[in-house]
């Protein structure tokens, strides 16, 4: 008979891990429901409907669907909380020594006060998954032993992160990209940092190729097509309008091609943003999202097997890194007015399967309560500027100033965390848009860093 062991003081490990999920959650405490976001009501609607979106994945919406038990839409961002505590907890537990509870509880309200962490947690979207996929590489390329459930654990949860979103994949396969480029240029210290580096990048590539087959997939069982997505080529097709690539494009090969956009190529949308929603745009002209994929294909390989266009693309995409980091508002989308209004996606899809929930979502304050209370977020935003200031200051002196022991055995979490935040830049910016939305979602992380190299560095001045 299978017997399984718990480990010792497991309830008070599971009561901590829910105390932490309520913290992570403060801000849709705040806010009086699960914050949500103009692409929240596609997601619902595509998990009960079971049907894939033109623009995005369908397993974050078969997420909600199934976490919330078609009951309440607390049930997902509970389970984002409970998720990210548990993943923050294994990943601390080797620094912060004795009295880990009090420590463990500080760092959290720390970061939720200082940082956009909670704005995520408790956010009907998938950018949490990014965070958490990160935290996972950190986890198994850092720590020197996991036991086999764990291993097991986070390699489910890490294929759902790279499912849940197009860019998380990518993210994790140029994070290990990096990591391999940094053991070319620093192979002492990988050696030193990163002795199990190979083994485990190799497993966490079976992981990102398990993702990269599941995708398709799955959209395969619920749609009939075998792709990793509808409108992989049509973001892509965006960004180069927002670099002025694809105008670029078309006037040398119109004349050798009989591309539709060529009878648009000199009344393009100024940017993706009006390309890829405006009805007035050439692709709402050619029948909308998923119509024009094919030719859109042609053009991106294009652009690709080009040797000019493909170094315009890796020199815009360079560019946009810098750019991307910058953009690091706090509650992008989440202040929008019209999430009151009947026509809006999350309005609709709330009052259509959430019937009994509908009154707690008018009367939140992205809804203007009844109180006349909305969300603002002056006062967030300069603090989250500050906040990344110090930051900054604080990496340069504990990396290249103060150099402790402590120090040096963080190391490690610091390369991993700082790769993530570079790749999650990159490809966004590269794949979809430069937007203050997707910085926030990781950068937090290099605060958590500095918070924890000072409380080694608070333990060794102590002793």
């Amino acid at each position: 008979m299978l017997r399984i062991r718990l480990p010792q003081n497991w309830s008070v490990s599971l009561g901590e891990l829910l105390a932490a999920t309520f913290i992570l959650l403060a801000a849709a405490f705040y806010n009086g429901y699960p914050l949500v976001y103009s692409d929240t009501g596609t997601y619902i609607s595509s998990g009960f409907e079971g049907k894939v979106p033109m623009d995005r994945p369908i397993v974050y919406g078969l997420f909600i669907r199934h976490m919330s038990l078609a009951v309440t839409l607390w049930g997902p961002v509970l389970v984002q909380g409970f998720l990210l505590a548990w993943l923050l907890r294994l990943l601390w537990q080797p620094y912060l020594g004795e009295r880990f509870s009090g420590k463990y509880f500080f760092l959290l309200a720390a970061l939720c006060i200082l940082t956009p962490l909670p704005w995520y947690a408790g956010q009907l979207m998938p950018d949490i998954f990014t965070a958490m996929q990160i935290l996972i590489l950190a986890l198994v390329l850092t720590r020197p032993a996991l036991s086999l459930w764990l291993w097991c654990c986070l390699g489910a949860l890490f294929v759902l992160s790279c499912l849940v979103h197009f860019s998380n994949l990518f993210i994790g396969i140029l994070t290990l990209l990096g990591l391999q480029v940094w053991a070319w240029w620093r192979p002492a210290m990988v050696r030193t940092f990163f002795p199990q580096r190979l083994r485990r990048s190799l497993l966490v590539g079976a992981w990102c190729a398990l993702a990269f087959l599941a995708l398709p997939t799955i959209n395969w069982m619920f749609d009939g097509a075998f792709t990793l997505g509808k409108g992989s080529y049509t973001f892509i097709i965006g960004r180069m309008v927002d670099s002025g690539m694809l105008k670029m494009y078309l006037d040398d090969h119109c004349a050798s091609n009989e591309y539709r956009l060529c009878i648009y190529k000199d009344s393009l949308p100024e940017n993706s943003r009006a390309f890829h929603w405006q009805g007035s745009s050439p692709l709402y002209k050619e029948g909308g999202w998923g119509a024009p994929e094919a030719e859109y294909k042609r053009i991106v390989w294009g652009t690709l097997r080009s040797p000019k266009y493909l170094a315009l693309h890796l020199w815009q995409s360079t560019l946009s890194v810098p750019t991307q980091l910058m953009q690091n508002a706090i509650g992008s989308g989440l202040d929008y007015g019209w999430y009151r209004a009947p026509e809006s996606p999350p309005y609709q899809a709330v009052q259509r399967f959430f019937p009994y929930e509908f009154n707690a979502y008018i009367g939140s304050r992205q809804c203007e309560n009844p109180w006349g209370q909305e969300l603002k977020f002056d006062f967030f935003n300069n603090l989250n500027y500050w906040v990344l200031c110090a930051t900054a200051l604080a990496l340069l002196w504990l990396v290249f100033v103060q150099k402790s022991e402590s120090t040096s055995a963080l190391l490690p979490l610091l390369v991993v965390l700082t790769l993530g935040v570079l790749a999650n830049a990159f490809i966004t910016s590269s794949l979809a848009v430069i937007a203050d939305r997707f910085s926030p979602r990781v950068v937090w992380m290099l605060t958590m860093w500095v918070l924890l190299a000072l409380f080694q560095l608070r333990e060794k001045t102590a002793n």
